[in-house]
C-alpha cells in the first residue's frame, strides 16, 4: 500500500493506494472527505483520469478533481 501526502484547497491530507493484485483493481481512499474508489487496472491513464475526476467532481470543483487526479495517476504508476 502507497500512502502520500496530497494538498488540495489548502488542506494537506493523506491519501492510500492499495494495488490489489487479486482482483486486477486499485482502491484508492482519502478518508478526510470520507471518499474511496475502486477502479479496474486495466484502464489506461485517460481512462483513470476521466474516471476519478468523475467521483471527485462530486465533491470538490472540476480543477481540484483534475489536479488530485493527476497526482493520484502519477502515485499509481511510479513503482
Amino acid at each position: 500500500m502507497k500512502v502520500k501526502n496530497i494538498q488540495y484547497n489548502d488542506v494537506q491530507s493523506q491519501v492510500y493506494i492499495y494495488d490489489n493484485k487479486v482482483s486486477q483493481c486499485y482502491m484508492i481512499a482519502l478518508p478526510d472527505l470520507n471518499w474511496s474508489l475502486e477502479i479496474d487496472k486495466s484502464l489506461n491513464d485517460d481512462e483513470l483520469k476521466e474516471e476519478i475526476v468523475i467521483h471527485l467532481f462530486t465533491l470538490l470543483d472540476e480543477e481540484t478533481a483534475s489536479r488530485i487526479a493527476d497526482d493520484l495517476i502519477q502515485w499509481i504508476i511510479e513503482n
